[in-house]
């Protein structure tokens, strides 16, 4: 059975906000729920579960960044349609889904009028 958190982001995060973004992140990591897969990228966040994973939590500070690689194009003509970007993070309500969670919520504090969040509950 699926769980999924949701995220719209309707624009690049500033340098202030991706500073404590990334300190949330810090505070994600410290509880040990979750495997870093980009420790050494500073502006892109990626996460699975530590014991079990679904889906990898992803975040990008620069918008644009999502609309490379082979789904680009499509993410890039949602945007242009909707004026956000539409993510996701399928977990199951695994252990990790407080983090992704708490990320979101975290990312709607710092960046309220840019961020919008969801999820199946």
């Amino acid at each position: 059975m699926g769980y999924t958190n949701y995220i719209h982001q309707k624009r690049s995060f500033t340098d202030e906000e991706w500073k404590q973004v990334l300190q949330e992140y810090d505070y994600v990591k410290e509880i040990g729920h979750i495997e870093p897969v980009n420790p050494e990228d500073k502006d892109t966040i990626i996460f699975n579960g530590k014991n079990n994973s679904c889906e990898s939590f992803y975040l990008e500070k620069n918008l644009e960044n999502y609309f490379k690689g082979s789904m680009g194009e499509y993410y890039k003509e949602q945007f242009d349609k909707n004026k956000y970007h539409f993510n996701f993070c399928k977990t199951r309500m695994w252990e990790y889904d407080l983090s992704v969670w708490y990320m979101y919520v975290a990312l709607n504090h710092i960046s309220k009028e840019n961020i919008s969040i969801g999820r199946d509950r």
